[in-house]
Formats: C-alpha cells, structure tokens, sequence
C-alpha cells in the first residue's frame, strides 16, 4: 500500500464522473477491518519485526495515466480499486486522527499518505471520489479534519464505523497504532496494473473484484468512462448524464432490475429490435455504441439521445407527470395492466411525437389499442411472455404498413396479427379462465377491467359514485364453501365450484369493510347486501328475479358483463359487429 500512497510523493488518483458511487457498507468494512487485526496479531506473534509482516493480497488496482494539461504530479484515472482506496483512506484518516496529540511524527507519516502537501484544490488529496451524493464534499472534509457540511450517507456512514471500532480494539486489545499503519502500508499489498495505451474496459470487463457486485448499470458507467475522453466528460455528465440519473431512479424496480437498468434495456429494444437478458445489457450496449457510432462526437450526441429517451420513459413510469391530460389518463390506464412490455414500442411513438410524425390524438390511439389487446388476450388467460418479444419490432412494422394507408389503420392491422382474440374467444373464456389468483397485479388487472365496466355503466351520467375505502375483490360464490353453500349449490356443488369460482362472472367489486360483512354468508344474504351497494355492477345485477347462484347464473352473468366488455374493448379484426350496449 505504500506503493500506492507514495509517502513521499505527489500522486493523485481521479475517479470519473460516470463511475459508480461509493457503495460499500457494513458487511465490507467488517471484513477488511478483521483481515487487517488478523494479520496485526500475526505479525505481533513475530515481534513485531519489519522484515516480517504478513502479507494480504488485496486483488487489483488498475489505473490508466490522466493526461490532463497542466498537471504537475502523477495523476491516474482509478479505473478499479475505489471502493478499497476509499476505504483504506479513512482507515488512514482515523489512525492519524486517533494519534494527533501523542505522536506528531506517526501522525506527519500517516498524513502523507493521505495528501499532497506541496499541490492545492483536488490534488491535494491522494484520492477524490466522484460528486455523486457529495461523495466528494464528504470525503475532502474528513480528510482534512473537518465536519463535513453535506454528507454523503455511506462515507460519513464509514468514517464513524471505522473510528468506533479502530477506537476500541487500540484501547481494549492494547493495539499498536505504529505498528498496526506498518501491517496496514507494507503487509496489505495489490497488483498495481498501469494500462498506458490498451483498451481500459477490455481489461476491466474480466475482472471480478473482491466487494460489492459490479452491476450492469455499474459497468455501462465504467464502460462510459473510459471510452469519453477526461476533457469532455465533466461536460457531458452534467448536462445528460446526470438528468437521466436524476429522472430514473435504479434504487426503484421494475422486475428484477432498476429503473435506469430496465429503461436501457427497452431503449437498445427499441433500437435493435430485440430484448436482451437483464444480465447481457451492458455488453449489448457497448456492442451497439461500437457498431453504430463514431467516437468521440457520435458517442457524446448519443448520451445526449439516452437523456431524451429518459425523458419519455419517466413519463411512462409515472403518467402524472405528463401535461397532456388526455395522454396521461391513457398511460395511467395502460400501466394498471402490466405494460412493461410495451415500453419500446412506446419509447419510438412518444419519440415520434415529439419530433412531430405523428400527432397526440395518434398516441393516444396507440395506446388505447395496446390497452384494447392487454385486456383481451389477459381475459382468454394469454401470458405476456410473447409480448416481450413482439413489441420491439411494432413500431417498425406500423411504420411500414403506414406507407398504404393511415397511422389508425396500421396500428389496427398490425396489433391484430399479434395472436389477438376475437370476440367469440372472449365469449367463451369468461365460462373458462380462472382469473383470480392472489398475485398482486393479477388483482389489479381485475380490478382495473371490474371498474372500467362500472365507469360504462354510468357513462350518460354526469357523475359515478366512488367506493369509501379501497376497492377489494369479492367473489360471490365464497373461495370456501360453508356447509350451507354447499346445500344451496346441491349435489354439483364441488364441480361448479372448482369450475367458475375464480371466473369474470363470479367476481365483484366492493370495498374492504364491506367484503367482510360479505365473507360467506349465503346467497339470499349477499344478494340483498349487493343490491344496495353503490356500484351498478352489482345493484343492477342482484335483482329480486335472482333467485340462487349456480352454473346457469354465473354463466349469465359473465355473458352480462362481456356485452359491456366488448363494448368497451371493441375488436380490432373485422368481425360482424356487435350491439353497443
């Protein structure tokens, strides 16, 4: 380590602007922390003899030379080895600060290896994080013995973690802090790799760092990094980078990735026409920025583009934010249906809107067909296993068809190839498909289909009531069957039962308190209780003339609510049309 350090001499390590924040935490502190007494404890079982110290390898550093102008030190881009650098700093910093008072010369020898006393602004520190969450401010601070005014939550986290258990085990153990800066500066060693002129993220890609988990976004950052070059990539964090990071949040998921990870999959979708596995994007990103773009000028216009595309994809997580009203209650609609899916198709038609090929009445439309096609292929209880595949290669295909006709008409023709049901399949799958299961957005998307048909049966009105309290699915004939159920279903009861219970017609719509006043209670009792229930989905259904609940009433009332869910969802294949209810 004192290789690294140069106690001595001016040396300055700089962590670009896209490489991933200062991530590691406890569990990691702990471990360098136990390796480090481990090998004190060795060492002091030899006597404490220099010639002796025991050596821990600590994996690589890899840096690359800064040929920053200017520059009177060694400055190196830190390409691997922050999290340790970082880390071992403020184990430096606590050391020299725990021993200000007693030992002015240990405490000169550890304050070289933290700055460069002849060098001012950020090469007077031997390391400077990046700025992302004040990494920077925070560290500087501490390094330089003040309380830092912005705090960045890990490095300030680390600091005090350090301090407090350096602290204790120097006072409870009897610990040299001489001797244990010795293990730490000549037993603590690394491969210190200087790639000169070879390809940095080439070389990095291989590695497998001790530490956190090197991420996908983490790699398209370092991928970033090393390919932009030092004097614009200040300017191009800035002014795009930093606002992608700033619209999509990779702490917040979306399946098992982050939001900044899932919006570059779907935008290579976009480009490449294919999705790729959530474990292959950063090597399909570097593969298309290799093969499409010149470096460096293309490759800066093309951050510039991602920053764009975030835009739009922040409006598709979160409709709200959109101004055109009419757009965003379409969105919110779509987005109750597990539209993931969708979002390169999406990411191309918002794209061409901005850039005027097609108007916000067109978008609006797409979207409403896409809706059209998630409600019906979810009521015949078609998975969106294929949709993935299919709707990168949408827009390109809608694109092509409008060369012969209108934009409306090649977004009908193409989204009904799709394996799109027709009406006499959603007239049958409402006997079938079992649509209630205990997974959350299967709820929603039943609940979502539930009060669209409530908003349609109120459509001539000038008003809806609204449910005081969190809409609940409540199924009719009961999940379990009392014995009195049982008695009213007669001698088929387990049969039917089986069949339809978690079925369209079967399923209603009531809110929490009101679905437990429901629970089992037998169907004359419910009955009577729907029947004043604010919703017309139920009061214009459970009427005096229904007298029990069986094959023949659930069937009738799945054929009831499908008139209303054709009319709402039309078909968009040319079939006979249907009476609008």
């Amino acid at each position: 380590m004192s290789d690294i350090f140069q106690n001595g001499g001016d040396v300055h390590y700089i962590l670009a602007h896209f490489q991933r924040e200062y991530v590691w935490e406890q569990e990691q502190w702990k471990e360098l922390l136990r390796d480090l007494f481990f090998a004190y404890h060795d060492h002091a079982e030899k006597g404490h003899d220099p010639e002796k110290v025991p050596v821990h390898f600590m994996g690589m550093f890899i840096v690359s030379y800064d040929s920053i102008k200017g520059r009177t030190i060694h400055a190196y881009k830190l390409i691997d080895g922050q999290q340790r650098m970082i880390t071992i700093s403020l184990i430096l910093c606590v050391l020299r600060d725990l021993i200000k008072r007693k030992d002015p010369k240990l405490f000169k020898s550890i304050d070289a290896m933290l700055v460069n006393s002849r060098e001012e602004g950020d090469a007077y520190f031997k390391v400077i994080p990046n700025t992302r969450h004040n990494d920077s401010a925070t560290y500087t601070a501490i390094i330089s013995g003040k309380h830092p005014k912005v705090k960045s939550a890990r490095i300030a986290k680390a600091y005090t973690y350090l301090h407090r258990e350096l602290s204790r085990q120097i006072t409870r153990n009897q610990v040299s802090v001489d001797h244990l800066f010795t293990v730490l500066m000549l037993g603590f060693q690394v491969a210190y790799i200087d790639l000169e002129n070879e390809s940095p993220y080439k070389i990095y890609e291989s590695i497998d760092g001790k530490g956190k988990e090197f991420s996908q976004l983490d790699a398209i950052r370092n991928y970033i990094a090393m390919m932009l070059p030092a004097a614009v990539q200040e300017v191009v964090f800035h002014k795009d980078w930093i606002r992608i990071e700033e619209v999509l949040h990779e702490d917040k998921r979306i399946g098992k990735t982050g939001e900044l990870t899932a919006f570059l999959r779907h935008y290579l979708a976009m480009r490449r026409m294919i999705v790729y596995p959530e474990d292959r994007v950063y090597a399909r990103f570097r593969d298309y920025v290799e093969q499409e773009h010149a470096f460096p000028s293309a490759f800066i216009q093309e951050i510039s583009t991602l920053r764009r595309f975030a835009e739009y994809y922040r409006l598709l997580l979160s409709p709200e934010e959109e101004t055109n009203i009419p757009i965003q209650q379409a969105l919110t609609r779509l987005n109750k249906l597990e539209a993931v899916p969708t979002y390169p198709l999406l990411l191309a038609a918002y794209d061409a809107r901005e850039r005027g090929e097609i108007e916000a009445a067109e978008l609006i439309e797409l979207v409403t067909l896409l809706e059209n096609l998630m409600v019906r292929r979810y009521l015949c209880g078609q998975t969106t296993t294929s949709l993935h595949k299919w709707f990168p290669t949408l827009w390109h295909q809608i694109k092509q068809k409008r060369e012969t006709g209108s934009f409306s008409s090649a977004c009908r023709s193409i989204i009904a190839s799709k394996h799109y049901p027709a009406d006499s399949q959603l007239r049958q799958a409402v006997y079938e498909v079992k649509l209630y299961e205990r997974i959350a957005h299967h709820r929603m998307k039943i609940t979502f289909i539930l009060l669209s048909l409530e908003e349609h049966l109120w459509r001539e009105t000038d008003t809806m009531p609204q449910l005081k309290g969190h809409p609940t699915i409540e199924h009719i004939m009961p999940q379990t069957l009392t014995d009195a159920w049982k008695g009213e279903l007669g001698v088929q009861w387990e049969r039917w039962h089986t069949t339809y219970v978690h079925t369209l017609g079967n399923l209603t719509l009531v809110t929490q308190g009101k679905n437990a006043q429901l629970s089992n209670v037998p169907f004359l009792e419910k009955k009577r209780l729907l029947q004043k229930h604010g919703l017309r989905l139920n009061s214009s259904y459970f009427t005096d003339n229904l007298a029990s609940w069986n094959e023949g009433t659930i069937r009738g009332r799945g054929d009831w609510l499908m008139q209303y869910i054709l009319a709402i969802w039309p078909s968009c294949m040319d079939e006979a049309p249907i009476l609008q209810i």
